[in-house]
C-alpha cells in the first residue's frame, strides 16, 4: 500500500468518526453522502491526479476536528 492509499484510507477513518459523531446514524446530510461517495470512488481508482489529493487535503482539514 502506497503513501496515497494510506492517507486516503485514514481520511476514510477520519470522516466515519466525525458522521458517527457529528449526525444522526444513517440519516447523513447531503454534503456528507457526497464527500464520502468521493472517499469512496477514490479508494477504488488505481490513479489518483494531484487535484483529487488536494481535495482530500481539504476533506481531512474539514473532518479531522471531531
Amino acid at each position: 500500500m502506497n503513501k496515497y492509499r494510506k492517507k486516503i484510507k485514514h481520511l476514510r477513518a477520519t470522516f466515519l468518526q466525525f458522521a458517527n459523531d457529528r449526525s444522526i446514524p444513517g440519516h447523513w446530510p447531503e454534503f456528507l453522502e457526497e464527500d464520502f461517495d468521493f472517499i469512496e470512488d477514490l479508494e477504488i481508482r488505481s490513479n489518483i491526479t494531484p487535484l483529487q489529493m488536494r481535495h482530500c487535503n481539504k476533506l481531512y482539514r474539514k473532518y479531522r476536528n471531531v
